[in-house]
């Protein structure tokens, strides 16, 4: 089955620019820019739809509990410059597009996951990204994918807490996207560098399926 040819040219653009991306780009001084990662693309028949894994916590009926959020959609290359942040400094619409759908996805994945934890009690949560890195992933196959790092502070606080919140600083997740699968994976202990450690083709959980 064919993909859609939005997402498909919206990932070549990330292939093609994300090693000289600059605004939020944390270098990697082992690695020239432009160039990309020798590993391959994660096979089409590795998983189904059904191996999604991925917090879905329930709507509360307390009003003062935090809600759930939706997890994004992923933006197509005609809207991935949209609402675009001067800040940011991107060179790439898609470039920005695809850090922003991964930040938006991880707010989601953790709030929901907080959800799911604490359920009512929850009423504090707050994610902010401080660094990122993109790479495009070098294949024979007619796939484009890319991997995108992201670092951040988040800060969560429950009923009883909501006075002394919990703030983990320095998170750091590795997503890997093409056009079937969005993997995650994250590191174990405080990031002091963007890097793609853990790789979340041999250490990641399906969280977003396109097929």
């Amino acid at each position: 089955m064919n993909r859609p040819r939005s997402r498909r040219t919206f990932l070549a653009s990330i292939a093609t620019t994300a090693a000289v991306a600059t605004g939020g780009f944390e270098h990697d001084s082992s690695r020239a820019a432009g160039q990309s990662l020798e590993s391959e693309t994660v096979p089409a028949d590795r998983y189904d739809c059904s191996d999604v894994d991925r917090p879905e916590p329930e709507q509360s009926d307390d009003e003062a509990a935090l809600e759930p959020l939706e997890y994004p959609t992923l933006p197509s290359a005609a809207n991935a410059g949209e609402d675009r942040s001067s800040a940011d400094g991107s060179r790439s619409p898609a470039v920005y597009g695809v850090t922003k759908y991964v930040t938006e996805f991880e707010r989601a994945y953790r709030r929901n996951a907080f959800l799911v934890q604490y359920e009512s009690m929850a009423r504090v949560f707050d994610l902010h990204r401080t660094a990122y890195r993109t790479a495009p992933i070098d294949s024979t196959a007619d796939r484009d994918a890319v991997l995108v790092a992201i670092r951040y502070n988040v800060t969560r606080g429950t009923r009883q807490s909501t006075t002394n919140h919990r703030t983990e600083w320095d998170v750091r997740v590795v997503y890997y996207l093409d056009e079937q699968f969005l993997l995650r994976a994250q590191y174990d202990g405080v990031a002091e560098t963007v890097t793609f450690d853990p790789d979340p083709r041999t250490q990641g959980t399906l969280v977003a399926c396109f097929g």
